[in-house]
């Protein structure tokens, strides 16, 4: 019997243990296993949101997020207006009805938009690119490829 009750004791501990781990600030931290910086949960719409720049040297800011398994990107102009937001999870991206140019994006499986495109952000798992025609920007977000 009190061999029992020690297994059931160590069993719980082990458990409580374990529930702390997968809680811990490095599982939450990074994408990358702990290594590099956290990826914030909020802040998602905000003019100066608490995420870094994925992009500092170009006139576009973005930034991402992640919450629940959802990956979010957001795109800010240099003045800090938000013009659109996507979400994403692996392959399948979606747009936000967030910012001023949330109307004017396509993701991932669609046809480019017309304009001259400039490539805003180029990660390992999503690009950002702007096609500009002289009247308003139009946005391309989809997974990484050498072509437009």
């Amino acid at each position: 019997m009190l061999i029992q009750h020690s297994r059931a004791l160590a069993y719980s501990i082990l458990a409580l243990f374990g529930s702390w781990l997968a809680i811990s600030p490095a599982s939450a931290c990074c994408p990358s296993g702990g290594v590099g910086e956290p990826v914030p949960s909020n802040g998602l719409g905000q003019t100066n949101p608490p995420s870094t720049d994925l992009a500092p040297n170009s006139p576009w800011q973005v930034y991402q997020f992640e919450r629940d398994g959802i990956r979010y990107l957001q795109i800010n102009d240099s003045a800090g207006v938000v013009r659109t937001a996507v979400g994403r999870i692996e392959d399948t991206f979606w747009v936000l009805p967030i910012g001023s140019d949330a109307d004017h994006v396509v993701v991932d499986g669609t046809t480019a938009p017309a304009g001259t495109p400039t490539t805003v952000y180029l990660g390992p798992d999503v690009e950002v690119v702007v096609y500009e025609d002289g009247i308003r920007q139009r946005w391309w977000i989809r997974r990484p490829t050498s072509t437009y």
